[in-house]
């Protein structure tokens, strides 16, 4: 591996990149400035473009917002409309994509879905990195983007994801209190909230490959099977979920608000029963367990089209 302060070669074009990128906190821009650094070191282009929803999402989150966001967001067809930005969204034909994206409720966020439906100019015919930063469950969120990737004609399709690496507990509390008022910062025995410095770290050395033109190393988008297992199931009850809380707004307010709630309830109860039964579930079917959820999550999340001679099918 090279040292980062290799400058660009001369007499050879400079190497380009945009980055699509929709962030309330600002954890996300952390980490995409890891990813891209080492390669501006190796004296590439660097272009940022911010997506942006014409009315924007609060943060941080008030409750009732928080979860009323709940049944848009495992919609997969919601969609919301975005502010066009100066240039458009069309990426370059010599840039490599980098796609930064939120998790909400095991799913894309809501801006980065519509950027994709919407503006497919921003990824057709281009390799794509998707840069995922999140608490710690991001494989139904990363399924579901490669195949919005793949529909909007994307070619090839590599996942970069980056969590907090401390216990489920202990994220869960400052997780929520980050998103629900605005505080990231240490308070009583629990650290600083989101994506650590060792993730930041890794994150960087995926860049510094991407750089140097080799392949994304395995670790780009490390999978735990307990979670990953876990994911795929509630992203899929999670959908469900949403169709049939979406479906009681036909009945009043009333219903739509008492169904929210039953979800958020039964939420509450998956996480401290299903989760133990799950890693249990893993514990006992040892290495085959492990190799089956990480084959059904890395043959759903990134993809290599071959290239199609036009002349040749013409």
């Amino acid at each position: 591996m090279t040292g980062g302060s290799e400058a660009a070669p001369t007499g050879r074009q400079r190497r380009r990149a945009v980055v699509y990128l929709y962030t309330q906190t600002g954890q996300l821009r952390e980490v995409a400035q890891a990813l891209t650094a080492p390669l501006e070191a190796h004296g590439w282009d660097i272009r940022w473009v911010d997506v942006r929803p014409r009315d924007a999402f609060p943060f941080p989150w008030p409750i009732r917002r928080f979860f009323g966001v709940f049944p848009q967001a495992v919609d997969p067809e919601a969609l919301v409309k975005l502010v066009e930005p100066a240039g458009g969204f069309a990426a370059a034909a010599d840039e490599l994509v980098v796609l930064a994206y939120q998790v909400w409720y095991l799913a894309p966020s809501l801006p980065i879905r519509s950027l994709l439906k919407t503006h497919p100019e921003a990824v057709r015919d281009r390799t794509v990195v998707s840069l995922i930063a999140c608490r710690n469950m991001w494989y139904s969120a990363a399924i579901e983007a490669s195949g919005l990737l793949r529909s909007a004609g994307a070619r090839r399709v590599d996942v970069v994801a980056a969590t907090d690496t401390r216990g489920s507990s202990t994220t869960l509390v400052t997780t929520l209190r980050w998103l629900l008022t605005g505080r990231r910062a240490p308070f009583l025995w629990f650290g600083r909230a989101g994506v650590g410095d060792d993730e930041l770290t890794r994150v960087a050395a995926v860049g510094q490959c991407i750089a140097e033109s080799r392949p994304c190393p395995q670790d780009a988008a490390p999978i735990v099977p307990a979670l990953a297992a876990a994911d795929v199931i509630a992203g899929k009850a999670f959908r469900k979920w949403g169709a049939t809380v979406r479906s009681m707004r036909r009945f009043g307010g009333a219903a739509h608000a008492a169904t929210l709630i039953t979800f958020v309830f039964s939420l509450g109860i998956a996480i401290v029963i299903g989760l133990p039964l799950l890693a249990f579930a893993a514990v006992v079917g040892g290495e085959r367990f492990a190799t089956r959820v990480r084959g059904y999550v890395y043959g759903r999340i990134s993809f290599d089209l071959p290239v199609v001679d036009e002349a040749v099918s013409a």
